[in-house]
């Protein structure tokens, strides 16, 4: 464990370190020579390496303080006037864009055409062999294709450049429609899944695999097929939308299918695993690809409750999500049910208890007080909703005497997601209990799989008849509303909610509501429960889409802005 440990930090620290490691990121994109670089296999690598730089990394990343989740209904910023609040009450646009991937995406992918045009022709066979150079390309075709859905995801169809830009070329670059842009980045996914191994040896973490470039295929295709981009009174196929296909479903489920069946993944620690993913890095075969950094306390002290000294409240979860984890019994929570609302946090999901700090909940240091005057809900990082974040933090990563660290994997890609994808295509292109492919499993039998690993003791498959989530067998729409309240849960905080609420369709009814908490006033031995309002929501048809960069509109003549922006 101990030589994993080593080998991992020195990777890690090797991929934080490259952008200055013999100047890779200052040299003018026209450097002159490559030797230095080619003539050393490290080199290589750290230029491969310094190419992952501008991953997402997920925590907190909104203007340095927020998680994308505090924009949403999922959560709210400890301190008021957030960047992710700003983005949240409708406060952006093309010159204040909270997610602005835009540069640091095209960075990426101009540094991959770098490696192609500069490093791999001049790479020696001493150097490097053919299955390293293999395993290189194969990365930097993952990267290429990684970054080119991270502007689409955001902007639709968005100006794909094909070969490494010179000042003297004409940078006047037009948007390709939205199937072109599948296309290209599909046949990036291939191209790289070609290349790729399908595992590395610990000291690979963070690298791409065959699995990743998979499973960017089927989150591709999956966002291809939603109803954002596959609506009938869409088809007009504009740079925005595409062509509506029914058959995009079958392929969306398909992509997701070759990575299942691909036999490397499966969820961590069945039962009882759900918390502990998110900081544990080998073994963790639910990992497809993570954001890799040093071993830390950063995320438990930016979102550690305040009465740990130096805890700074950060993501707060709303009352609208705590309200959505089911009990164990399968029906709905329901402040109507005395025996709800007399323990409002009993015998729920327990995944909740995993992802949300609540009132009387056991920390780091003792019981969790977010009632009125309680030790958590004084000063001006307190938290705003009644309760702190769980999810991604380690009980052990203490930041005050005796401190502690771990390692945090922010998941990219992890198979939880690839199966819920799975299930959401496979209902929507045949229905919840038949597999007409033969890909092994119904959608109904992928949920079932990660309502077991949640450790839910009734209805995991949504078959109990007494049960309010009951979903009859080949009843589409009753599934259809099943997973995505699964991927809600399951998924929570980690960057899909915004995207899901837009893909389909449902961001003008979920995001134009006010984000509630909990009030919770102690009297005596028991305590009181009102539901308060505590940040507004304000969502538009124009923000389905974000609009690209004032600044890249002004430079790129032939680059037509988002519709409404």
């Amino acid at each position: 464990m101990k030589n994993f440990i080593y080998t991992f930090v020195l990777f890690t620290l090797a991929l934080l370190s490259s952008c200055t490691k013999e100047g890779i990121n200052n040299l003018p994109y026209n450097f002159a020579t490559s030797v230095p670089i080619c003539a050393d296999s490290a080199k290589v690598e750290l230029f491969v390496a310094n190419i992952y730089s501008s991953m997402p990394t997920g925590y907190n990343r909104i203007s340095g303080t927020s998680m994308v989740a505090s924009s949403t209904d999922e959560a709210v910023h400890a301190v008021s006037g957030s960047g992710a609040e700003l983005w949240g009450e409708g406060s952006w646009g093309s010159t204040a864009l909270y997610d602005n991937t835009f540069a640091a995406c095209y960075t990426g992918i101009r540094h991959s055409y770098d490696y192609f045009n500069l490093i791999e022709p001049n790479v020696r066979d001493i150097v490097l062999s053919q299955a390293g150079k293999n395993r290189l390309k194969g990365q930097v075709l993952f990267l290429r294709a990684f970054y080119n859905f991270e502007v689409f995801k955001r902007f639709g169809g968005y100006p794909i450049v094909l070969n490494a830009l010179n000042i003297t070329d004409d940078l006047n670059i037009p948007r390709s429609n939205y199937d072109e842009c599948v296309k290209y980045i599909s046949d990036l996914c291939d191209s790289a899944a070609y290349y790729l191994p399908t595992t590395w040896v610990a000291t690979g973490l963070g690298r791409a695999t065959k699995g990743a470039a998979l499973a960017l295929k089927a989150r591709l295709y999956l966002y291809a097929a939603s109803p954002l981009f596959n609506d009938q009174t869409k088809n007009s196929n504009t740079p925005e939308h595409g062509v509506y296909d029914p058959a995009k479903w079958e392929k969306a489920a398909a992509a997701a299918a070759a990575v299942i069946n691909l036999k490397v993944y499966s969820l961590y620690a069945t039962g009882t695993g759900y918390d502990q993913f998110f900081y544990t890095l080998n073994p963790n075969a639910e990992i497809i690809l993570s954001s890799m950094a040093a071993a830390n306390n950063t995320v438990e002290s930016q979102n550690g409750p305040v009465s740990i000294t130096g805890g700074q409240g950060g993501t707060c979860p709303s009352w609208d999500l705590v309200q959505d984890y089911e009990m164990l019994t399968g029906i709905p929570f329901d402040w109507n049910n005395p025996a709800h609302a007399a323990t409002p946090f009993a015998n729920r999901d327990p995944r909740f208890a995993k992802s949300v700090l609540y009132n009387g909940a056991t920390w780091m240091n003792g019981a969790i007080e977010t009632f009125e005057g309680g030790k958590d809900k004084v000063g001006n990082k307190a938290t705003r909703t009644g309760f702190y974040l769980r999810k991604f933090l380690n009980i052990n990563a203490k930041w005050n005497a005796p401190a502690g660290t771990t390692y945090h994997c922010w998941p990219l890609f992890r198979y939880g997601e690839v199966l819920l994808n799975y299930a959401e295509a496979m209902n929507e292109a045949y229905g919840p209990d038949v597999d007409p492919k033969g890909y092994g499993m119904t959608a109904r039998a992928a949920i079932t799989l990660i309502r077991t690993r949640a450790g839910l003791t009734a209805n995991k498959d949504f078959l109990v008849t007494t049960a309010a989530n009951y979903v009859p067998a080949g009843d589409q729409a009753k599934m259809r509303n099943a997973i995505r309240h699964e991927r809600r849960i399951e998924l929570v905080f980690e960057e899909h909610r915004h995207l899901d609420l837009r893909r389909w369709k449902l961001a003008e009814d979920v995001l134009n509501k006010p984000v509630h908490g909990l009030k919770i006033e102690k009297n005596g031995s028991t305590y009181t429960y009102t539901p308060i309002e505590v940040e507004t929501r304000a969502f538009e048809p124009k923000m389905y889409l974000y609009p690209f960069p004032e600044s890249e509109v002004s430079r790129n003549k032939s680059l037509v802005q988002n519709t409404g922006w």
